[in-house]
């Protein structure tokens, strides 16, 4: 059988990693490490099912109402529980319009530069946003969004010009919905190229499964079909940095890879 955290062991744990522990073992019943499926489909209803025993067990003292929130917090700010992970790790992947999929993947969702050895360079750029305009920013994505778009870093970065198409773009693929940050469009060399872009700044980090939407959205979504893609990753880290990471354009969560990352510091 499948390891498990005693009750004390896991009131230790956020909210949301309590209700994922939950959610876990509702799914794996009669499971061990061994047994354990490449994939498992469930719903909404299985995570409010789980919640509810977790109310039962006291082990939180309220459900959550926005499922979809508890899924984001895997997206993008943290790992899942070890419990979970006991296996190897795994993602937490829509499926439909409120399905889901546990999938077991290769690493870790949330991308951990550190621990993949990546250095890069450190590049001076000139910060093109006024300091009055600076003075309002956030700490949020749309702040990066708003340093690097003022200094022209995405095209600097691509190496053509790339031109804003639509920010905050919602819409559905054949997995669910998504949204976009951002995307841009050029032309790149001869080549006809879409520019899906994710930003994350503050606790928010980038994760493999946003690299999955980014890279499905330009397959299956862009308004001219057979566009090339180039996936994009924007993520400011504590030291007020913009890294920007390429992503190859595979649209299985385990081939894609990381292409290439410059990382600038604004004065």
């Amino acid at each position: 059988m499948l390891n498990r955290m005693t009750h004390d062991e896991l009131l230790t744990f956020p909210k949301y990693d309590r209700i994922a522990v939950y959610l876990f073992r509702e799914l794996t019943q009669g499971y061990t490490a061994d047994t354990l499926p490449k994939a498992i489909s469930f719903d909404q209803e299985t995570v409010r099912r789980a919640m509810r025993q977790a109310v039962s067990d006291g082990v939180i003292l309220q459900e959550v109402a926005n499922v979809p929130d508890i899924k984001y917090t895997y997206d993008a700010r943290r790992n899942l529980p070890v419990e979970m992970e006991q296996a190897g790790p795994i993602t937490w992947l829509q499926n439909g319009k409120g399905k889901y999929v546990l999938r077991r993947t290769r690493r870790k969702n949330i991308i951990d530069f550190a621990a993949l050895g990546v250095d890069p360079v450190l590049e001076p750029v000139v910060d093109q946003t006024p300091k009055f305009i600076s003075a309002l920013l956030g700490q949020d994505e749309q702040a990066v969004f708003t340093r690097v778009r003022n200094a022209h870093l995405i095209s600097t970065y691509l190496g053509f010009q790339s031109m804003a198409i639509q920010g905050h773009h919602r819409t559905t693929v054949n997995y669910g919905q998504i949204e976009i940050d951002e995307v841009q469009a050029g032309i790149d060399g001869e080549r006809e190229t879409i520019v899906p872009i994710s930003g994350k700044g503050g606790q928010d980090h980038l994760s493999w499964s946003q690299a999955l939407n980014l890279n499905t959205y330009g397959v299956q979504k862009a308004p001219i079909p057979g566009l090339a893609v180039r996936s994009l990753g924007l993520w400011r880290d504590e030291l007020n940095t913009v890294w920007i990471v390429e992503f190859s354009p595979h649209t299985d969560i385990d081939e894609i890879e990381i292409i290439k990352i410059r990382r600038f510091t604004f004065r």
